[in-house]
């Protein structure tokens, strides 16, 4: 079936014509698009071809289909049109950065001649990015004020009311000197640091919220005040995802107070869970077998009161696979360390406990917990895909700039991992579509052809070249 699309780029409309048919490999339904020209009367349907006049008028030759494919992917996306609204004039200059970060990943300073390279100066023809413009724009985005205004738009598209956050940390080394970066202690490393927290939304997925703190402040310290600066910016949390380094009692005594839900991990040195573990030998019981994904594990449920006033649930959870690995290296370690056979002790080997301040069925509560694995994907992609190590900055202002540019990044980021799918890499789609090429004309940007990987990414992501678009 045929039917004719228009589209505007610039102040010229044009006309495709556009055909559905399903592909006989992979069995889902694709278009076809023709260039049928200028729109000169839309109503009578006349259309005028164009490109034998550009031709003539050659510019230049830019990278292509990288720029291209993430911005037919993230132009609808709600925070596009936040973040014309709330940076004006700066807009240009911001996508252009936040696609250089996504794309090529390189150091600021190189931003300028990539820009000039690339598709993007046809997207993007008003950025800034010489080295001087870019510190301007850094210390910006660093101004208190513009976070307000910017999280004040962004959050009413990602939630509305009450919410459930999944929150996190990360280190990000780095010797700027600066009062938030000390030694920090963590996963048994020690270094220079600044922590970065992250909140991200339960039900969307989407990055939410973001603040920092000096690296020697323990993630144990940081909850009241996130949950604090959250209600600030308009997220009401109504349940929360948290890790071991929350636990304490004042953070639950604030989450009991506060009436938010939670789910967390009880540390192994605590006496809640050392008491489960001793008064709850009988878990490989058959009854409390349960499956998570094809593997079987083992969670039993007990009521529990904390600090004599609150009930609780936690969830003894025994993973037999896990077990058996732990068991194998703590034989191995005591032998090593000549430990005697009274020395060594297998209780905990592969179990976990988690609390939770509401009931849960046994078979949802592993699965409930691991989302908070989210949160701790989004750093990976702004460490690995956004290359925000090491940090360049040097003062807090720019610092501030910066890590609001990476969350920018990170929120459209997220959205090209999404299209792109499990198998296609985000590096691997860049590697494969920067060789597509445009010639720019006067008035108009003439694609390449696509060759066939290009082509099956495209068709992946239902972005569609064209044979000819507008400046």
């Amino acid at each position: 079936m045929a039917f004719i699309v228009y589209k505007k780029f610039g102040k010229q409309e044009y006309a495709y014509e556009m055909e559905s048919y399903r592909d006989p490999e992979t069995k889902k339904p694709r278009h076809r698009q023709k260039y049928l020209g200028v729109v000169v009367d839309k109503e009578k349907g006349i259309f005028e071809k164009r490109r034998e006049k550009t031709e003539k008028k050659e510019k230049q030759i830019l990278d292509y289909g990288d720029s291209y494919i993430v911005s037919e992917i993230t132009k609808q996306l709600p925070v596009m049109n936040v973040m014309r609204n709330v940076f004006g004039e700066w807009f240009n200059t911001l996508l252009a950065l936040i696609f250089h970060r996504i794309i090529d990943g390189s150091a600021m300073c190189h931003a300028e001649n990539w820009y000039n390279s690339n598709y993007v100066r046809v997207l993007f023809p008003d950025a800034k990015i010489s080295s001087q413009e870019i510190s301007r724009f850094m210390a910006y985005l660093g101004d208190e004020s513009v976070h307000r205004a910017f999280f004040s738009s962004y959050i009413p598209t990602v939630c509305e009311g009450k919410t459930g956050v999944l929150i996190d940390s990360t280190g990000l080394p780095n010797e700027i000197d600066m009062p938030i970066t000390d030694w920090g202690h963590h996963n048994g490393g020690i270094a220079m640091e600044t922590r970065l927290i992250l909140a991200v939304e339960k039900g969307s997925e989407q990055p939410l919220y973001f603040r920092y703190v000096a690296g020697n402040i323990g993630d144990v310290s940081t909850l009241a005040n996130t949950i604090d600066e959250m209600k600030r910016n308009g997220i009401t949390t109504a349940y929360t995802l948290i890790d071991a380094g929350y636990y304490s009692e004042d953070n639950l005594k604030l989450l009991f107070g506060a009436e938010i839900d939670f789910l967390i991990r009880i540390p192994a040195n605590r006496t809640v869970y050392k008491n489960i573990i001793t008064e709850n030998g009988d878990i490989e019981d058959f009854k409390y077998a349960v499956k998570y994904d094809k593997r079987c594990l083992f969670v039993k449920e007990i009521e529990v009161t904390l600090y004599n006033e609150h009930t609780a649930y936690a969830y003894l959870v025994l993973d037999p696979e896990r077990r058996g690995r732990e068991i194998s290296k703590t034989v191995l370690n005591a032998k090593e360390t000549q430990k005697t056979p009274v020395e060594v002790d297998f209780m905990n080997c592969g179990k976990f406990i988690l609390l939770s301040s509401e009931k849960l069925e046994t078979t949802e509560v592993v699965p409930l917990y691991y989302m908070r694995q989210i949160a701790e994907r989004m750093f990976c992609i702004a460490k690995d895909d956004l290359n925000i190590l090491p940090l360049r900055t040097h003062s807090e202002v720019n610092f501030k700039g910066f890590m609001l540019l990476v969350f920018l990044s990170l929120i459209l980021c997220c959205a090209v991992k999404s299209r792109l799918g499990k198998d296609i890499s985000i590096d691997k789609a860049v590697s494969i579509l920067k060789p597509l090429r445009c010639k720019v004309y006067e008035n108009s940007v003439v694609p390449n052809e696509v060759n066939k990987k290009q082509r099956l990414i495209f068709e992946a992501t239902d972005v569609v070249v064209p044979k000819i678009s507008g400046v």
